[in-house]
């Protein structure tokens, strides 16, 4: 009896303007923000967690959530992100519904 190797698939490719970039890179800017606080951080490693595991439709969502719940400030640039990546999912009301944009601010 012979056993075959595993083959290991290689890893997801994420393109630089696909939803999971964008997700992605903003989630990275909060979590650079906030800083030592782990209550944030942990909520964002679950943001990641789902886009690896090819849950981008429920990374936007959480990500909105966890905006909203721990009251993070947002970059317009980074929300105009969010607002691209939601466009293209089709979950534009994971950020209209909780009002994410009273988060955001127009700093650079």
């Amino acid at each position: 009896m012979r056993f075959r190797r595993r083959r290991e698939l290689p890893p997801r490719i994420e393109l630089p303007n696909s939803p999971e970039a964008l997700i992605r890179s903003v989630v990275q800017s909060l979590t650079r923000r906030a800083g030592i606080d782990a209550r944030p951080t942990r909520s964002l490693a679950t943001v990641i967690d789902l886009i690896e595991n090819g849950e981008t439709d429920m990374a936007i969502d959480d990500l909105a959530h966890v905006i909203v719940c721990f009251r993070l400030p947002v970059h317009r640039a980074e929300y105009d992100q969010l607002v691209a990546a939601a466009q293209e999912l089709d979950e534009l009301d994971s950020l209209t519904g909780l009002n994410v944009e009273q988060f955001v601010s127009e700093q650079a």
